[in-house]
């Protein structure tokens, strides 16, 4: 089954994808990773909208930027989300959800894939949110 429109994202508390859920605006997707804290936002429709990245030297405070980052998120409730594919560069980082889909594994066979950047998170069948890493 080729990668859907909209791609699920199960919220996980306390672990990977437990700073993603729904706003005011409409979806978010945050994280702290290596040296950078952002927060993706999405329509009511899972489009990307924008995004905010800043990068932090001393990764000891990288929660604390990622809670930044988000506490300015009006009517922020976590929870799973489903959003579209995108992709943005800061720091000559990629930053996005990417199609991936192809020959993963060298064999030639096709796996259909999207995979969450810089986190290395991937999904695919049965596309019900959860991911393998």
């Amino acid at each position: 089954m080729p990668v859907p429109r909209l791609i699920p994202i199960a919220h996980e508390p306390d672990y990977r994808t437990g700073t993603i859920g729904r706003y005011d605006g409409g979806s978010f997707l945050a994280s702290a990773y290596g040296h950078h804290a952002y927060v993706h936002l999405f329509d009511r429709d899972g489009a990307y909208r924008r995004s905010t990245i800043v990068r932090v030297e001393d990764r000891g405070v990288l929660g604390s930027a990622l809670e930044e980052l988000l506490a300015d998120l009006s009517g922020k409730v976590y929870g799973d989300i489903a959003v579209q594919l995108f992709q943005t560069q800061h720091d000559d980082v990629v930053f996005g959800l990417v199609d991936e889909s192809g020959d993963r594994a060298g064999d030639g066979s096709h796996v259909d894939w999207a995979e969450l950047y810089p986190d290395r998170l991937g999904f695919h069948e049965p596309w019900d949110g959860l991911y393998d890493t």
